[in-house]
């Protein structure tokens, strides 16, 4: 099985993403990019919130 990527990675695969939906003109292929790009940057903000220390507020 892949490993999963580390919130570092996603970042960096999301700057990709976002650097070539820069140079697409507007239409699906650039939604696309700037989506994959946003779902990349979540995965990379919950994957630092499960690997750190930090509780949840009550």
């Amino acid at each position: 099985m892949k490993p999963m990527p580390d919130a570092h990675e996603n970042r960096r695969l999301a700057d990709i993403q976002t650097d070539k939906a820069e140079k697409l003109p507007a239409g699906g292929a650039r939604d696309a990019h700037l989506k994959n790009a946003r779902d990349l940057e979540s995965s990379a903000h919950s994957n630092d919130w499960r690997d750190s220390n930090l509780h949840p507020p009550k």
